[in-house]
């Protein structure tokens, strides 16, 4: 994003007042009070290109109708050490203070919300703001993790007959205790969470419960349920998350829209008490239909919430927006002792999963990798061996690793934890055609797995990428929305001198994240290549990417127009 956000009237800020260690929320509503207006100006941080153009029009559009039409409107950049903070203040709209009487009567989701607020907004809210956590949060992006855990939602998913949209999940790389859904299906769990889970039943639970949050709409349920805030409002904190990220400002937070916050928070207090008892309930659900086992989630809460009564976890992030009660543990552990048990409490990618991302956020991977040393031995489980293998790679004991990972995999050849770290170490250590054996060796026993896929793709395509082409190509038949595969795509035609193909998969690798004007432009770009050859495969690709640029340019336009109906 090429704009920053400027406070023209900095000087005069009180900044003695941004710096009370509060809830962010709290401190801006204080804010509110102390100084009603702030005047922001929008400037260019470099030369922008007419993607760029495209890419921020509707964001600006979205500010300028904000500060014309509302005078009380605030903008105040926050500070402070965590750079995601500033984005959960969007997501404060969603996430609860309070909860009242679970028994009472759920808001009504029926035609209101689909005539204010669409899911297809609701996923254009959420890339927005997908683009701004990628900008100010740490993701892991370990292809395994994130398989790991996209298949867990996937089949969790599922269970749930959601349709509207698909879900994406994400690993945060962040010690805190914290998971937190977005509009447009994106849930995130932080590392620190997934570490102190136990068991798959907890995880999958804090993941459903998330899940919940957005198949019962709860956003939308919000910002229809009294009016106090409409899409308008939303889609500026949006926006200004965006806008505040592309800054490059290390001021951790830039810029948050507020209109009467203080008035919206109240409302959402008194909104959402009974949206966490909703989503329990149909979190469990999800649970049971899924076949894990639901009193994982109850058991998750309590625990933390037990331990940090006794200060072993103080200040938790997931309780201060997921606050538990006696009566809210009591009411689920109620709601799960009536579904079936599921049959699933730890798989082996559960342990594997955990011990990657142990290994990967470890500081200091030689230290911990010389305190397992001193227990390592033939009869270590295979997992702490693997972790133990994985903390020496890191710390450039490739050798030591490999020679633990050679033993693991000869009595565990169908692991693919196992096999993918051997082919890693192996590569590291530069014997790429060992890697390669290693890789398709394991695609024997996964075939088409889209990591094996990527990693034995990547690994040709340094030395032999007219291998690596047609390989891609093939992968993709089986995955065709796979981001990663299409970047790889896109990668292997450029070292080909593929143009066409270069410019197409990065446009479908824009598609697949929902980057619907970067798209038009690479299948443009794509089309004007074909022209320099007008017959046999240029035609037929001409042919394919007019289809693709009219799908595009249908879809940006419903956009446009259903702003255009907002008044946005």
């Amino acid at each position: 994003m090429p704009f920053e956000l400027i406070n023209v009237q900095r000087q005069q800020m009180q900044r003695q007042q941004l710096r009370s260690r509060d809830n962010p929320v709290s401190r801006l509503t204080r804010r509110a009070h102390i100084q009603q207006k702030e005047f922001f100006i929008l400037q260019p941080s470099r030369k922008l290109t007419r993607i760029d153009m495209l890419y921020c029009n509707h964001r600006l559009t979205i500010l300028t109708k904000l500060f014309k039409n509302n005078h009380d409107t605030l903008m105040i950049a926050l500070k402070h050490p965590a750079p995601h903070l500033a984005l959960m203040l969007m997501l404060a709209l969603v996430s609860p203070s309070v909860w009242s009487d679970p028994y009472a009567k759920l808001p009504d989701m029926g035609e209101a919300i689909d005539r204010d607020i669409t899911t297809q907004e609701e996923l254009v809210m959420g890339l927005g703001f997908y683009k701004a956590l990628r900008q100010q949060a740490t993701l892991i992006e370990n292809p395994m993790l994130n398989y790991y855990i996209q298949s867990l939602g996937q089949r969790l998913a599922s269970a749930s007959g959601w349709q509207a949209y698909p879900f994406h999940f994400s690993i945060i790389k962040d010690d805190e205790i914290n998971a937190f859904a977005a509009p447009g299906g994106y849930i995130s769990i932080f590392s620190g969470l997934m570490l102190r889970t136990e068991n798959e039943n907890e995880l999958t639970g804090v993941m459903a419960h998330e899940m919940a949050h957005v198949t019962q709409r709860h956003i939308a349920r919000m910002i229809v349920g009294r009016g106090s805030i409409d899409l308008t409002t939303l889609a500026a904190v949006a926006a200004a998350l965006v806008i505040g990220a592309a800054s490059g400002s290390s001021d951790a937070g830039m810029a948050a829209a507020s209109l009467g916050m203080a008035g919206v928070m109240q409302q959402q207090i008194n909104f959402t008490r009974e949206n966490e008892y909703e989503a329990d309930r149909i979190g469990i659900k999800i649970l049971a239909d899924a076949q894990f086992d639901p009193s994982g989630m109850v058991s998750f809460f309590d625990k933390l919430n037990r331990q940090e009564a006794d200060g072993f976890y103080a200040h938790n992030e997931l309780l201060r927006t997921h606050p538990v009660t006696t009566n809210r543990i009591a009411e689920a552990s109620n709601r799960a002792s009536l579904e079936r048990p599921g049959k699933i409490l730890n798989t082996p990618d559960y342990a594997y999963a955990k011990a990657t991302l142990a290994a990967e956020l470890t500081a200091q991977p030689l230290v911990s990798a010389s305190l397992l040393a001193k227990t390592d031995s033939k009869n270590t489980p295979a997992v702490s061996r693997y972790n133990y293998a994985l903390l020496l790679a890191r710390a450039g004991q490739g050798q030591a690793a490999l020679d633990i990972l050679n033993a693991l995999y000869a009595k565990n050849p169908e692991n693919l934890w196992i096999g993918i770290a051997l082919a890693d170490t192996q590569h590291q250590l530069k014997h790429d055609q060992a890697a390669s054996q290693t890789l398709q060796k394991q695609l024997t026993y996964y075939p088409d797995h889209p990591v094996l896929s990527l990693k034995l793709a990547q690994l040709w395509m340094e030395d032999d990428p007219e291998r690596a082409y047609p390989f891609l190509r093939q992968a993709l038949r089986n995955a065709p929305h796979n981001d990663a595969l299409l970047g790889a795509l896109a990668e292997a035609a450029e070292r080909t001198n593929r143009p066409i193909e270069h410019h197409e998969a990065l446009g479908m690798y824009f598609m697949a994240q929902q980057r619907l004007p970067e798209a038009l432009s690479e299948f443009e770009t794509a089309r004007a290549f074909t022209q320099q050859s007008p017959q046999g495969d240029a035609l037929i690709a001409r042919q394919r990417l007019d289809a693709q640029i009219k799908l595009v340019e249908v879809q940006i336009l419903a956009v446009r127009e259903r702003k255009k109906e907002k008044g946005m």
